[in-house]
């Protein structure tokens, strides 16, 4: 992340006025250093001012900051920004969260598939887990595009992925593919059951190790599915 290269120091100055026949009377004057730091040199430049003066330049900065918008910040469309103001108003897993207005905002809100991967997505974040979402892997075990895919298309068909996992994460000899099951939104026929058992199983066959948690999993006990996840990691 970049970091504004500005920083401020509060100098205290103390004045002794020797003039007085009894004992000297000290005061304090308070002024401030900012101190600014040219990317890329080794000079600093510096400006000594008062408080009122922070306070006017912070004021401006607030100002400047209030005008801009949400869709300026997470540079995206006007019509996407209005769905994540939305989601800030109405959305309880938006509240309080430490990820607003970032990058992780978007994929959060934009890339995952549903309420119990955005739980799941939060809780990883929290526990400083690494790891990339709706990751797409073939047939061999490796990633693949699966962007322009489609099953009509012979020369870019979808049929080479062999499943997109909802959270995969690598980390020392392990290779998770982590995935939410909830029945409003993954609502699975026996024929999508025997479908995930087969990906499962050849996902093992692959060297990957595979975890399925249920929606009562990630709404009641996160904290067991974290601890799960990272037994297999450290």
């Amino acid at each position: 992340m970049a970091r504004i290269p500005i920083s401020i120091e509060k100098i205290i100055i103390r004045n002794t006025n020797q003039h007085l026949k009894s004992d000297d009377t000290i005061t304090e004057t308070v002024q401030y250093l900012l101190k600014l730091i040219e990317k890329g040199t080794q000079w600093e430049k510096t400006i000594t001012c008062h408080r009122d003066d922070l306070l006017k330049f912070r004021n401006e900065i607030d100002k400047l900051l209030s005008t801009t918008t949400t869709s300026e910040i997470l540079n995206i469309s006007i019509d996407k920004a209005k769905i994540v103001d939305e989601h800030y108003r109405t959305d309880p897993l938006c509240q309080n969260c430490s990820y607003k207005l970032s990058s992780r905002c978007k994929e959060c809100l934009f890339i995952l598939q549903s309420p119990l991967e955005r739980q799941l997505f939060l809780s990883l974040l929290k526990s400083y887990i690494k790891f990339e979402t709706q990751y797409p892997l073939n047939w061999q075990g490796e990633t693949i595009s699966i962007e322009g895919k489609t099953f009509d298309d012979k020369f870019n068909n979808f049929k080479e992925v062999l499943t997109v996992v909802d959270f995969f994460i690598e980390k020392r000899q392990a290779k998770l593919c982590v995935y939410t099951d909830g029945h409003t939104y993954h609502e699975r026929t026996e024929e999508q059951a025997k479908r995930d058992r087969n990906i499962d199983r050849k996902l093992q066959e692959l060297g990957f190790t595979v975890l399925r948690y249920t929606g009562k999993e990630v709404k009641e006990n996160p904290e067991k599915i974290i601890s799960e996840i990272k037994r297999w990691t450290v």
